[in-house]
């Protein structure tokens, strides 16, 4: 017995010494993955010392005379003592990985540490503390009050800060009126602190990320911003709540409770629909779609009072169908937890073709949504699409369908929603499918229906949805979405005029050419149609008096004179992120962020980019311009350098010029990149561009220490 009480007392001692040198060295270690794995223990090991401890304070509370059983009693406050110090240090040790902040987790933190020094003192002063009875019972008090309020700080950052209480507060959470209902507190702040708080709370931020009010969710966490207004897609927020649930970054961990699919859906279609936050639901469109959700989740009988997800009377598809169909062009996902309904994206304009639509067949039973927006789809196609018996919502905006194609939709029986804005739809065709049974909106932006038309539909058809664009009748005041800039952002080879449009009257809009933020006074006042000429980025805003300003709208036109006659990739891209062709590079089309694995993106971690670019004869070039994305949610990175070479040939080459990009800083929005190298015209057959990809990334950002990724789209030469 003296021998295992010896060396525990010397454990004991080492421990807190460990301990100590933690809590003075703590802001400044990095641990290893071995020690990384015991902290990760701390959650299952700290039930020991809560017990020992409060079973040896309960031992001074009963007559004890002198016996053997002091022996025993000494071994249980060791005990004691020592899984508490343990369990302190696995504590620490988990704080260090975790990436937690907040004021709960220092309470919490120190709390333990506390428990661990008074754990310490009961047994290495136990022979002194048992002559004043007094005290000691006193000094218990205070040490099981200290590990009360220690669970009590754990318990609200595993859990969130009402867990405690939630069993009787549960049912007291106040549910708006739709038409009182502020967007941000009163629709989404509700679904953050429901799914999100236990973690990015007011008692936790991890990822120094909190989610417990407005201007914390604008600022991002260390991972940068959570959300692109208007672009869910390219959204770290969206983005990490679509993980895989065994995914480490998947959020809320599956440890926690997810959101539900309309939660979830809320969450994207208010992102979607530009992030309003501090104005009523009720001063968006009627028919917009984040309204139309909201509501419903809103009322009685909608989310909030768990209202049945959709039933659909098909089977599931074959797991292995489902893998067997998705590639980097073509994504197929349930359409909910559990569900069997599925959605299909396609994606990758240049590599689409019908055999695309056909590979979907064997799950035609389960497609209920299909996203084939700006994919060049025929109007055979819809003889395919006519094989899909559940589907509900088709997306077919900005593609080559015509009257004959749409005609062929009237088979569709379960169609609900369709998408056809910027098509060359006429109204005689949509006469032909707006009498489906189940159809209840239909989405017709930029098309050729004029206003006669367009009222005469909405006479014979009263009951459906036709969205046309809003109609200003003064009565709301809301945020006047973003103009549109026509041709969009490209690359061209003669001058081109660019048109600036919005769909309201009597809207000003401002722009600039320099790649400024326009604003109401400064910039100057879209009146006609204005040429470009050379590199130009233009940003245009659309203001209004009684509304409030638009967001940016912006495009880039990079000019091109010439084209080289092959290219040459020196380093292979990644295998997920390699195009079809090696022309892609120089096809002239930028790169979409919706899905950056759609044969547009070069993408590049282990490796430089290098290319060489031949001509079969001499060429004048003057500026290379590499077109490379930024999305540090998703970490794609500016390139550290970007250089240039020319020569007659691969083996005669010499640096022509060279530039560095700023760095990526916390909270940046996702872009394009122009990275152009300028230099004295130079007479070349052969050019070798470098881009070298970040090295280490910043210890702002999640993913610190590891390499970057760069991402490129096409190269410019002029």
């Amino acid at each position: 017995m003296q021998k295992i009480t010896k060396v525990g007392a010397g454990t004991l001692f080492g421990s807190m010494v460990f301990l100590f040198f933690l809590v003075v060295f703590q802001n400044i270690m990095e641990i290893p993955a071995w020690l990384a794995v015991a902290g990760r223990m701390h959650p299952m090991f700290l039930h020991f010392p809560i017990v020992l401890l409060l079973l040896s304070f309960f031992t001074v509370w009963i007559p004890n005379g002198k016996s053997a059983a002091d022996q025993w009693l000494n071994l249980l406050r060791l005990s004691a003592a020592l899984s508490a110090s343990i369990t302190a240090i696995m504590g620490m040790l988990l704080s260090f990985e975790d990436g937690r902040s907040g004021e709960t987790l220092e309470l919490h933190k120190w709390g333990g540490v506390i428990v661990a020094v008074l754990g310490y003192l009961f047994y290495a002063y136990s022979p002194q503390l048992s002559r004043y009875i007094l005290f000691t019972r006193s000094f218990t008090v205070i040490a099981t009050a200290a590990i009360i309020f220690t669970g009590h700080w754990g318990a609200d950052l595993t859990h969130g800060s009402d867990y405690v209480l939630a069993p009787i507060n549960g049912n007291q959470q106040h549910i708006v009126p739709p038409d009182q209902a502020i967007i941000f507190a009163d629709v989404i702040q509700p679904i953050l602190e429901k799914k999100c708080a236990g973690c990015h709370g007011e008692s936790s931020t991890k990822g120094k990320l909190k989610l417990s009010d407005l201007k914390s969710v604008l600022a991002g966490g260390k991972s940068g911003a959570l959300f692109i207004p208007g672009n869910p897609d390219t959204s770290l927020l969206i983005h990490r709540i679509h993980l895989p649930l065994e995914d480490k970054k998947r959020m809320p961990p599956a440890s926690k409770p997810q959101l539900t699919e309309t939660e979830a859906a809320v969450l994207y279609d208010w992102i979607k629909s530009g992030a309003a936050a501090e104005v009523k639901l009720f001063s968006l469109p009627a028919t917009d779609s984040f309204r139309i959700l909201a509501t419903a989740y809103l009322t009685p009988g909608g989310e909030n009072t768990a209202a049945a997800e959709p039933v659909y009377s098909f089977e599931a598809a074959d797991e292995k169908k489902i893998i067997a169909v998705n590639n980097n062009y073509r994504v197929v996902v349930p359409l909910g937890k559990n569900s069997p309904a599925l959605v299909a994206n396609v994606y990758g304009r240049n590599v689409y073709t019908s055999k695309s639509l056909e590979e979907l067949l064997p799950l035609k039973e389960q497609i209920v949504e299909l996203n084939l927006a700006r994919m060049p789809v025929k109007d055979d196609d819809m003889k395919v699409i006519q094989q899909m018996p559940n589907l509900r919502r088709l997306n077919l905006n900005y593609t080559d369908i015509t009257d004959n194609g749409i005609a062929l939709l009237s088979n569709v029986k379960s169609l609900r929603e369709v998408a056809l804005s910027g098509t060359a739809t006429t109204a005689n065709a949509l006469e032909k499918i707006l009498p489906l049974p189940d159809l209840s909106s239909i989405y017709i932006w930029d098309t050729k229906i004029d206003s006669t038309a367009l009222q005469r539909l909405r006479t014979k058809f009263p009951k459906l949805v036709i969205e046309s664009g809003f109609v200003d009748n003064g009565a709301e005041i809301m945020a006047l979405s973003a103009p549109v800039i026509k041709p969009a952002a490209g690359i061209f080879e003669k001058d081109i005029q660019a048109e600036i449009k919005h769909p309201f009257k009597g809207v000003e809009i401002r722009y600039t050419t320099d790649g400024s933020e326009p604003d109401s006074v400064n910039s100057p006042v879209y009146a006609a149609p204005f040429a470009i000429t050379k590199n130009t980025v233009v940003k245009a805003r659309a203001f209004k008096p009684g509304w409030y300003g638009s967001n940016a709208a912006q495009s880039s036109f990079i000019h091109r004179s010439m084209k080289p006659d092959s290219v040459i990739l020196i380093t292979p891209t990644d295998a997920k992120y390699k195009p079809t062709s090696e022309k892609a590079l120089t096809d002239g089309e930028i790169g979409s962020f919706d899905n950056v694995a759609n044969g547009d993106w070069y993408g590049y971690q282990k490796d430089d980019a290098e290319y060489y670019m031949l001509f079969n004869k001499p060429a004048a070039v003057k500026s290379v311009t590499v077109i490379a994305a930024k999305n540090i949610g998703r970490y794609l990175f500016p390139p550290e350098v970007v250089e240039v070479w020319g020569g007659a040939d691969q083996k005669n080459l010499k640096l022509l010029g060279t530039i560095e990009p700023k760095p990526a800083q916390k909270g940046e929005l996702s872009e394009h990149l122009q990275l152009q190298v300028a230099f004295p015209s130079t007479e070349v057959q052969c050019l070798k561009i470098i881009a070298k990809h970040l090295r280490t990334i910043p210890a702002w950002h999640g993913g610190k220490g590891q390499a970057g990724w760069i991402f490129v789209s096409e190269v410019v030469l002029d």
